[in-house]
């Protein structure tokens, strides 16, 4: 569902956001809140001291209407000290349609700049190479998965499995299978 929704905490303070996925978000403000490491400091603590909050889409609307209906909200709601809203203003490019071109331009730019980090998927139980992919953002909708699990299976060098699958980044490993094809030259 598209719409803005509500956090609210048991002690009255709440939280105004837009989605177009509100149950995703939910889930994924659940997930961050629930591991300690939400972005927003206001609703963390919030959820350490007065544990799960209420969720609810108070206004369902267009894609392109969400930032105009969250900003009512927030004009209305922000100086409130209940209100756990940082940001003045609510604005985020999801939802926003880009045009396949623009897409693969700003692809190539993260994966040039190393901002995105091409990653090899293997099994979980005996490691076999199942693929590579040129992000951690490409292998998420690959296996329709969250890219925080995938970039944890990385950095943990696939001790972390997501979905029944290891994740490691492809440089060490390019690098490594480098190496030996030098020895073997040998």
């Amino acid at each position: 569902m598209i719409g803005i929704y509500k956090i609210t905490f048991s002690n009255g303070h709440y939280y105004f956001g837009q989605a177009v996925d509100t149950d995703r978000r939910f889930s994924q403000h659940k997930r961050e809140l629930n591991r300690g490491n939400h972005s927003n400091s206001r609703l963390q603590n919030c959820f350490n001291k007065y544990g799960e909050p209420t969720y609810e889409v108070i206004e369902e609307c267009s894609k392109e209407e969400l930032s105009n209906i969250e900003n009512k909200y927030l004009y209305k709601h922000i100086d409130d000290e209940m209100c756990c809203n940082i940001c003045r203003i609510g604005k985020s490019p999801r939802g926003v349609e880009r045009s396949q071109e623009f897409k693969d331009k700003i692809s190539a730019y993260q994966y040039l700049s190393g901002k995105n980090k091409p990653v090899y998927m293997f099994s979980r139980d005996h490691m076999h190479l199942l693929g590579k992919f040129r992000s951690i953002g490409e292998a998420e909708k690959a296996i329709n998965c969250y890219p925080k699990d995938i970039q944890k299976s990385c950095k943990s060098n696939g001790k972390y499995n997501v979905k029944g699958y290891k994740f490691m980044y492809a440089a060490p490993i390019d690098n490594f299978l480098n190496h030996l094809k030098d020895i073997v030259k040998l």
